[in-house]
């Protein structure tokens, strides 16, 4: 599975979204070489076309993304992928025209436009049907040999189910057993048949999840099933570019201290930084029409202060204070009854938390360099403590700074109990170890999926949220 700036991406996600990238960027020019009745005195600019067919096409990959285009995970009939894709072809070319007509150098010639609409969205809608076509095909599925049937080894059975680009071939033991394991992997003998069990199913790629290795470890078969082009995978790295995590209950610490990552450039800490006061900067400014109107309601909603302070832990443990409009009653007491509606929560706290209206004032914070645009979520005060203590590596996820977003919110399910903790933790592992701003980038792609659908909205959280008797409440 390759990388793309530290972010682990499918493969074939990355063929497709480069293929579909260059009938975009291509559709531009073959507009402007193609003859068009009524276009025929205008004359092709060919450089003068670069930068609005380069925005163009940034544009439909970025609609494309939001409308889950480039989610491996989900499958779309037809009709579903008609409807999505036009859509998102259709935004990017408003958009493109809109700044065609506000900015010159952007402006792209009448017949490139149409030309390249009438042929990039069927050719974009084909490439799709033949890469699903493709990806669902077994012949185009990596096969995975795991050594080893312990925890680690069900783990990784569990999430090759998930995958749809892997698929599993067998496992081998210590102890030599032959037959179908109880999560349902097949045992195809022991260890020290790896190299001609590995010549006879033929994987592409062999994960080493043994516990205990010492005197197990087939050394020399593995060496040589890696010489025949087998990719050799340890399982916590082979996992993590599976999910999207960190697996924190089973690793061993020399993992951690030998593993990539977890080492941010200091261009990227500053370009993250700038991102962070552009950013912010721009949408207080936008919005501040907006914010006073929120503030307005929220005092003659009712009574109480407009903003909601709270003490969060920031990044290396540095207590801060967190903004957020107001969405409770000022005299509303903590409750613990996950999975209903919150009586504390006012009518306009209702509407704010559906479209989270409510953390914009969380900006301020991003300004004030508590916080950034993405990051682990700032953890309650009284929180961490627990957390501390029944969580291992919890007190990694303040090596950096807390996000208004970040890649446990967008991949992980609401909730506050200690599992959905463990959980989140895994995910923020994940983002500090690979750190990057094009990971920022798709986090908050992925964020203005969620939003735009209220897929984080107190309605959502309440369907998905399993009840727990260690869930905490806590007004905000």
């Amino acid at each position: 599975m390759p990388r793309v700036f530290g972010h682990y991406v499918p493969a074939p996600l990355v063929g497709l979204a480069t293929c579909e990238a260059s009938i975009v960027l291509g559709s531009v020019y073959l507009g402007l070489a193609l003859p068009l009745v009524g276009f025929h005195a205008i004359r092709p600019a060919w450089g003068d076309a670069f930068a609005p067919a380069t925005v163009l096409t940034a544009l439909v990959l970025t609609n494309a993304h939001i409308a889950s285009l480039y989610d491996m995970r989900q499958t779309y009939g037809r009709s579903e992928l008609l409807v999505r894709l036009a859509t998102a072809f259709l935004a990017a070319y408003l958009i493109i025209a809109m700044l065609g007509y506000l900015t010159l150098p952007l402006t792209l010639a009448r017949k490139a436009f149409l030309l390249s609409f009438v042929t990039a969205f069927p050719a974009s809608f084909l490439l799709r049907l033949a890469h699903a076509r493709l990806t669902a095909a077994s012949r185009t599925r990596h096969k995975v040999l795991l050594l080893g049937s312990g925890e680690a080894s069900r783990l990784i059975a569990a999430a090759v189910r998930e995958c749809p680009n892997y698929e599993l071939v067998g496992r081998l033991d210590v102890d030599g057993s032959v037959g179908d394991g109880a999560d349902g992997v097949w045992s195809l003998g022991a260890v020290t048949d790896l190299n001609w069990v590995s010549k006879v199913t033929r994987p592409d790629v062999i994960v080493v999840a043994l516990e205990e290795r010492r005197g197990t470890l087939p050394v020399a078969d593995i060496v040589e099933s890696k010489l025949r082009g087998i990719q050799v995978e340890d399982w916590p790295t082979f996992y993590e570019k599976l999910t999207g995590k960190i697996p924190i209950g089973n690793l061993r610490p020399s993992w951690l201290v030998f593993a990539d990552g977890f080492n941010p450039t200091r261009l990227t800490r500053l370009t993250k930084r700038t991102i962070d006061l552009v950013v912010s900067l721009t949408v207080v400014v936008l919005s501040l029409p907006l914010l006073l109107a929120i503030a307005v309601a929220i005092r003659i909603d009712s009574p109480g202060p407009i903003l909601f302070r709270q003490e969060r832990i920031g990044q290396f443990g540095r207590v801060f204070r967190i903004f957020k409009f107001r969405s409770m009653r000022s005299d509303a007491r903590p409750i613990a009854a996950p999975g209903s509606p919150d009586p504390r929560v006012t009518r306009l706290g209702r509407l704010l938390r559906r479209t989270r209206l409510d953390e914009l004032p969380q900006l301020f914070n991003v300004i004030a360099g508590d916080m950034s645009l993405v990051g682990p979520r700032p953890e309650w005060v009284a929180l961490v403590a627990e957390f501390r203590e029944k969580v291992p590596l919890y007190v990694h996820r303040l090596a950096v700074k807390p996000g208004i977003t970040g890649w446990a919110q967008v991949l992980n399910p609401y909730g506050a109990t200690l599992e959905n903790t463990v959980e989140k933790l895994q995910y923020d592992l994940y983002y500090i170890k690979n750190m990057s701003i094009f990971l920022d980038m798709l986090i908050l792609l992925h964020t203005v999926h969620i939003v735009l659908l209220t897929r984080g909205s107190e309605e959502w959280k309440r369907k998905n949220q399993t009840p727990s008797t260690t869930s905490v409440s806590y007004a905000g």
